[in-house]
């Protein structure tokens, strides 16, 4: 890989570089391409940057809302990066490549590690902005003409013994008089593998999910659902967790003091710990329990409760450093706005986002290298005429920009091609020149036998210039035909 440096110390420096240089690296040698495409590299580089990212002075958040209009063809995605300090400033924004087909937008099935799952339908994508790649996944083994009838719970997450990310497909099919036993089926699909694939996992019969619609919690190499259920004939409360990689379904009871009056309950990740999200029937309140212990039902605690009454609707959305929390709060029909909520002095402060759809999503986010070696595939059938000309115009920009930088370099070379003959041809005319001297002074002595020392010396002193540039010259006109050479290659 390098002829100085040892490969090791090569490795050690790439990955600690930002994902926008390890793309332009890949350019350097096909050795560097393949090493940094690799799944090994991609993980470690990952691996690399979570200790980073959490040490950051301002980590990130990524913030999504949609707009929405009486013309589809201008609803959009907006995907913001701001750093989250107390100014809350925004540093990046990406453009989303992706278009719904059939929806005004696509439904946020989940982020992880800034690797990003969306949905419309059976329709999924993958999309990584750190290097501006969308990926669409193959049609689901189940599908509404196979299943008619049924309701799809759907999550997304990263299984750190294989380092693969998942979707994850709970389809319960609902009983009818010609199948009155409801049946529920799974499939995974892997990034690894690039396909679907139906797991033998079995979910205990009327399980029902609290959290429709909503990002699930993935933490530990599981992904979270809240559900309630019957077991031994008594109605409960429980995380139903689903190991992404023995594929087995898991229960975690409720806190046991939790009221009856929580209705809508999503899981969330707090502070490295497994959450909830209680609000009560009304929603004029939100509790936030926090599992101290993973996997110990014992260790629930309360975390704090947010107020929600006053102003027509509010939601939290997520977390900051500082301990705040981000709501979402409606002002209007159509109209939200950003706050950051202190939960000690229990006052809200403007984050100076405001948006005319009820579409805010908010998240951790760190750079990533994933799906580097896969394809950059997004639908083209609704691609408008403008963006397919625009892509044509970058395209004929980015040749045009490269012809450019060649002709400069060959009039760079021709440049100093003219500079050596220049130079070659001083020196020739001296050497001539010499050859004349060291003749004539040969002539003037030819017939004395002997010379006085002066004499001798001269003529010595001569032939020795002349070999000297001799020498030159040959040396010279050897670097020139290098020169020649590879001009020609070029041309």
């Amino acid at each position: 890989m390098s002829e100085y440096v040892p490969d090791e110390v090569v490795v050690d420096i790439l990955l600690r570089l930002p994902v926008k240089s390890l793309i332009r690296f890949r350019c350097i040698s096909k050795s560097w391409n393949s090493l940094i495409t690799s799944s090994a590299f991609v993980h470690s580089h990952l691996n690399q940057s979570i200790p980073n990212n959490n040490n950051l002075p301002h980590p990130l958040l990524i913030v999504r809302h949609c707009s929405s209009s009486a013309n589809r063809a201008l609803d959009k995605e907006h995907y913001k990066l701001f750093y989250d300090n107390e100014a809350f400033e925004e540093c990046a924004e990406f453009d989303f490549p992706a278009k719904s087909r059939s929806l005004k937008h696509f439904r946020l099935i989940a982020s992880e590690n800034g690797l990003i799952c969306l949905s419309e339908q059976e329709r999924y994508v993958l999309w990584n902005p750190s290097i501006r790649k969308c990926s669409n996944l193959p049609k689901p083994c189940i599908t509404a003409r196979k299943h008619s009838g049924s309701t799809c719970h759907e999550a997304f997450g990263f299984d750190p013994r294989t380092n693969d990310y998942k979707v994850v497909r709970i389809v319960i099919h609902h009983s009818t008089k010609e199948a009155p036993v409801e049946e529920a089926l799974v499939e995974v699909y892997s990034v690894s593998t690039c396909s679907w694939r139906l797991s033998s996992a079995s979910l205990t019969p009327s399980t029902n999910f609290t959290d429709w619609r909503k990002p699930k919690a993935c933490l530990k190499g599981s992904v979270h659902f809240a559900a309630l259920g019957q077991r031994n004939g008594t109605g409960i409360g429980f995380v139903l967790s689903f190991d992404l990689h023995d594929e087995v379904f898991r229960e975690m009871i409720f806190p046991h003091n939790m009221t009856r009056s929580h209705t809508d309950i999503v899981t969330c990740v707090f502070s490295g710990s497994l959450a909830l999200l209680c609000y009560d029937e009304k929603r004029f309140s939100c509790s936030i329990w926090v599992m101290k212990e993973y996997g110990v039902v014992d260790s629930w605690v309360k975390q704090f409760t947010i107020d929600l009454a006053g102003g027509i609707e509010k939601n939290v959305l997520g977390f900051r450093k500082n301990g705040h929390i981000i709501l979402e709060i409606r002002k209007e029909v159509y109209y939200w706005e950003l706050f950051s909520y202190d939960p000690e002095s229990q006052q809200a402060t403007k984050l100076e986002i405001q948006k005319n759809m009820h579409t805010f999503c908010v998240d951790t986010y760190r750079e990533n290298l994933v799906l580097l070696n896969q394809a950059n595939v997004v639908s083209r059938s609704r691609v408008t005429k403008k963006r397919k000309n625009s892509c044509e115009l970058e395209e004929m920009k980015r040749k045009s920009e490269e012809a450019e930088r060649e002709i400069l370099r060959q009039k760079q070379l021709k440049a100093k091609i003219d500079r050596q003959l220049e130079d070659i041809k001083r020196k020739q005319e001296r050497q001539e020149q010499l050859r004349e001297e060291v003749t004539s002074i040969a002539r003037q002595f030819h017939f004395q036998m002997e010379m006085d020392s002066p004499q001798r010396q001269l003529i010595e002193k001569l032939v020795f210039e002349f070999r000297e540039l001799h020498a030159e010259v040959k040396a010279e006109l050897q670097e020139l035909e290098a020169i020649i050479k590879e001009l020609q290659e070029h041309i």
